[in-house]
């Protein structure tokens, strides 16, 4: 019990550090650089960390009657940060309109949907004129397809990213309100709400939520932390397909999962993985818009070299005012950076997934796909191209997530399970285990 409380003691720092590199520290601009090694390593320590934690996942909630005074407390509690948060986001989107000098991420998706409730289909994708004088859309349909409830409705597309960041800190409350009331439970509790706050609140510095469309792309990547925890197959791979048809920050941890799946022989896990993904593909995708703006799309990561170089150009402050490594590289090296990330991508989690099952011959080791997870994840935003800060809060909720399950008791109204998820906790079995098991 005693290592366990200084794992958990250790991880609350790393993520404390981590949270405070990516929100208020971003006004130390001479800090920065120091303060993004930092932010990598914390990243990196929170996953290997996770190895060592128990693998105590979401599952240890009831499947059966939740007992009423823990429904009443969730249930005020969201409410209650619901409200702040309308308030909050009401003044921050009336002081900070719309504007496609500043940003054109939204001002395109609203394009985009514009043209697929009209039944345009076959012309989402196509050249926007009013746009920059004739721009290509580029979002996956993961990302721009929740935007068209608001065009429906008339209303401010900000608050579909306003209302993934209730979803997104509502769900994590509950989860650490179903957990003993310990320093840790409130040192969770407070990194949570500085993280929410600053969202909220300076969005001038890093534009979040007024500019910026990541909520969904977060909310996905949350979706994906839970299914994983509570080993749910069908909302795994949903979730999945829904990150990358949002973001490719994942590319990375698909190689290394699909072996973890195959060493550990989670045939169910395969078998969904490999029937709802194309099918999520080609009803998301390929039916409505085709396979022409598909490719098109995957050619994209090789036009960043020639956007960065823009980017560095024209706001640099981009770079010198944020986390990532791409200030390490400056402008001259970018296509270097570039070749860096995809490199890092995919070898570095599928190291990392090797790594650990190496390790299981002598060690029990809990968690591996999830902090395979975080390992790419944190690999993927500290080296991108183009370090936009709004793109670094996905990894944060990630860590959110995994603090809040990782790290809390549950209280003595839930019953956990003895035995330890089989998602969560391995030890690899002898030869000779291994060989009576095919027979």
């Amino acid at each position: 019990m005693g290592n366990q409380n200084k794992l958990r003691s250790l991880l609350l720092v790393f993520f404390a550090v981590e949270v405070f590199t990516a929100t208020y520290g971003l006004k130390a601009i001479p800090l920065l650089p120091l303060f993004s090694i930092l932010y990598l390593f914390s990243g990196i320590g929170i996953a290997v960390l996770a190895l060592r934690m128990p693998g105590a996942g979401t599952r240890q909630l009831p499947s059966g009657l939740v007992p009423k005074p823990f429904v009443r407390q969730a249930l005020l509690t969201f409410i209650v940060m619901a409200f702040v948060c309308w308030l909050l986001a009401k003044y921050t989107l009336h002081a900070m309109p719309l504007d496609l000098n500043t940003a054109d991420m939204l001002p395109v998706i609203n394009v985009m949907n514009h043209r697929f409730i009209h039944g345009q289909w076959n012309q989402v994708y196509d050249v926007i004129p009013e746009i920059w004088r004739g721009t290509r859309p580029v979002y996956l349909p993961g990302i721009w397809l929740p935007f068209s409830l608001p065009q429906l409705l008339d209303i401010d597309p900000r608050w579909v990213t306003v209302c993934c960041v209730i979803f997104i800190f509502g769900l994590a409350t509950v989860l650490c309100l179903s957990a003993r009331r310990g320093v840790h439970y409130w040192l969770t509790a407070a990194l949570g709400f500085v993280l929410l706050w600053w969202l909220l609140t300076e969005n001038e510095t890093h534009g979040f939520i007024s500019l910026s469309e990541e909520g969904v792309v977060g909310l996905y990547y949350v979706l994906l932390v839970t299914a994983i925890a509570s080993e749910r197959r069908w909302l795994m791979a949903m979730a999945i397909s829904l990150c990358l048809l949002s973001r490719y920050a994942l590319i990375g941890w698909l190689p290394a999962v699909l072996v973890y799946f195959i060493w550990f022989r989670k045939t169910k896990y395969l078998v969904t993985l490999a029937v709802l993904g194309p099918l999520m593909l080609f009803l998301l995708f390929v039916i409505p818009f085709g396979w022409g703006p598909l490719l098109r799309l995957l050619q994209l990561p090789g036009y960043y070299v020639d956007f960065a170089k823009r980017v560095w150009k024209d706001n640099p402050q981009v770079f010198t005012g944020n986390l990532g490594m791409a200030k390490f590289f400056g402008p001259q090296y970018t296509a270097n950076l570039h070749y860096l990330l995809v490199l890092l991508s995919f070898n570095i989690p599928f190291a990392f997934m090797l790594i650990c099952i190496w390790k299981c011959k002598s060690a029990k080791l809990s968690n591996i796909p999830l902090a395979t997870l975080k390992i790419a994840v944190v690999i993927f935003y500290n080296f991108i191209d183009v370090p936009y800060p709004y793109l670094f809060y996905t990894s944060s909720f990630i860590s959110l997530y995994m603090v809040v399950i990782l790290t809390r008791n549950i209280s003595s109204g839930y019953s956990p399970t003895n035995q330890p998820a089989s998602l969560s906790t391995h030890t690899l079995p002898s030869p000779e285990a291994m060989a009576i098991s095919r027979q």
